[in-house]
């Protein structure tokens, strides 16, 4: 039998202080190429509209926006909105991207609406504007007909794409998990990079990487910060359909 090459592409491009990198397989060069182009333009965008960093980004705009003022989002930011409510809601507010001072905000989805409850609500989406960007970049290769590929932001969030599995070793020495058509997020506690418990505003304190592992690397990206603040405690709890947390100690290193 003779062996057949597959085509690979790599691409990247750095956002929200993060080198995001796509590895694509399984089409022509100049294909896998367009749709890299394509998927690390959305991962762009993402990131300008979810930085609190930019005045016409939706942080901002959220936190001088008047109480019971709708603004209207896009059906792709409503998935993201309503990802975000549900983990603050299931995790005890362990998940909350205010930081503790109230997530204050109606999302209807129908109507595709954000409305703040409160002056300056002041959002810091973080991790789970990664994973969204993630998913968004994955669609945009699936409407380019990619069968195949591996995105990832940094070293704590990957994506796999198609039904071959993906071996990620979890920092040096640190266990490995295969990953098909699912994402992966690790949250710890390095370097300045700190996850913050949003119940004290401070750097949570814990000895251990929390590691989750879902479908959607929205939810994983939530879960994965929520159990670094929460500790191993929130596993036993119940979990939305198909998440994997792990609590891992000693911590990993990257």
């Amino acid at each position: 039998m003779n062996a057949v090459a597959v085509e690979r592409h790599r691409a990247a491009c750095a956002a929200m202080a993060t080198r995001f990198e796509l590895v694509l397989e399984g089409g022509p060069r100049a294909a896998l190429g367009s749709a890299a182009e394509a998927a690390l333009e959305v991962i762009e965008a993402c990131a300008a509209r979810w930085t609190r960093f930019e005045r016409a980004g939706w942080p901002a705009r959220i936190a001088r926006t008047e109480p019971g003022t709708a603004l209207r989002i896009d059906a792709e930011d409503a998935e993201l909105l309503a990802i975000a409510l549900d983990a603050h809601t299931a995790t005890d507010g362990a998940f909350d991207p205010s930081l503790g001072a109230g997530f204050d905000v109606q999302l209807d989805a129908t109507a595709r609406t954000l409305t703040p409850r409160r002056s300056g609500v002041a959002l810091d989406f973080g991790a789970i504007a990664k994973g969204h960007a993630l998913e968004l970049a994955a669609r945009v290769l699936r409407e380019h007909g990619i069968a195949s590929a591996f995105l990832h932001g940094g070293t704590s969030s990957a994506l796999a794409l198609g039904p071959r599995s993906w071996r990620v070793r979890l920092g040096v020495g640190g266990p490995s998990v295969e990953l098909q058509d699912r994402a992966l997020s690790v949250s710890a506690q390095r370097g300045r990079a700190h996850v913050l418990d949003p119940r004290s505003a401070q750097a949570a304190e814990s000895p251990a990487t929390a590691v989750a592992l879902h479908a959607d690397a929205r939810v994983a990206e939530a879960w994965s910060t929520a159990l670094l603040v929460a500790g191993p405690a929130l596993a036993e709890r119940a979990l939305p359909s198909g998440l994997e947390l792990h609590w891992l100690t000693p911590p990993i290193h990257a």
